[in-house]
Parts: C-alpha cells; structure tokens; sequence
C-alpha cells in the first residue's frame, strides 16, 4: 500500500483535501523522527526494525503547529484528474488514476501549453489515437475554483475514509 498514513493539520484536520494528505510508510516514520508532528495513532500489527531501532508505523500524524490553506488551485496532474472527474474527455469512461493520461488539447508541437485551459483527461487509448490530431474534447477545460474542486473531492475523500475505517473513525473523534 502506498498512503498508508494521514496526516492532519495542526487543527485537527487533513492538511490537504486536494488530495487527501495520505503518506507512505517510509515517509510517515521520517517525520515522526525528525519533525514537528504528533503521532496520534500507530498501527497496531505493523512494526518496522532496524539494527537498533524497533518501532510501530503511524497511522495518524499531526502537525504541532497550523499550517494555512492556499485560496489558488495548483495546476497539477491529480487536479486536473480530479476536476474532470477521473473521466476521459474523449470517451467519457471512468478509470483509475495509474489508466489516465494528461491531453494537450492543442498539441505541445503546435505551441500548446500546459495549463487548465489546455490540458484534460484522457485515457491512454484516446490519448494515442488523439497524437498531435485537431480532436476536441467532448469537454472544454476550464480552470475551476478551489470550492468546485473541493466538491469534486469530497467524493474521493470519502472512498478514502471508508477504505480506512481506522482514519474515518479517528476523525469523527477529533471534531
């Protein structure tokens, strides 16, 4: 598993929504030893070891101080994934991130740029048909707001949690 630790903000809850703030292992246990986080919960049967050292894997971080949240939306791949709803803009299918591509809508060799108003997602298949063709997305991009994206991810947040039950459960108790 590759998100195998949340990590909440100094006020209790996740630093980001945009994904969910979910680390990996190795991550999770170099913060609890080099920096300013809390170890809130640890899960209960896995311990990594080394020559010297033997300790359990966190489940739940928290920052010891609030980090504040940025108004902009970042342009990224999980952004624009999440904007167009892990659906490609071609066929209109539903995949999983590791299936999708980020289009160029107007090719990069055509002087297209990498921006919202340029780029969608698309499955590997339509993205190879596409090449460097003049097909239009079933979709125009648009760059969305912080509040749409939030909407867009309430839903992948709450896959996350009930995938999770030890974070949904561990929330609730934090509010």
């Amino acid at each position: 598993m590759s998100q195998d630790c949340l990590l909440l903000n100094g006020n209790g809850r996740p630093v980001s929504y945009l994904p969910l703030s979910v680390l990996n292992w190795k991550t999770a246990i170099k913060l609890s030893i080099t920096r300013d986080v809390i170890v809130i919960k640890e899960h209960a049967d896995w311990i990594v070891r080394s020559p010297s050292v033997e300790m359990k894997v966190p489940s739940i971080l928290m920052l010891q101080s609030y980090h504040p949240f940025h108004s902009y939306v970042k342009f990224s791949r999980t952004n624009v994934f999440l904007r167009d709803l892990y659906t490609c803009q071609y066929c209109f299918d539903i995949f999983e991130k590791k299936d999708l591509t980020m289009d160029h809508v107007v090719p990069k060799c055509r002087n297209g740029g990498s921006n919202w108003e340029n780029v969608v997602t698309a499955c590997k298949t339509c993205n190879l048909q596409k090449s460097d063709k003049d097909i239009r997305p079933k979709v125009d991009p648009v760059k969305p707001t912080l509040k749409h994206l939030i909407y867009q991810g309430q839903h992948s947040i709450h896959l996350y949690l009930t995938d999770h039950d030890y974070c949904g459960h561990y929330l609730i108790q934090l509010k």
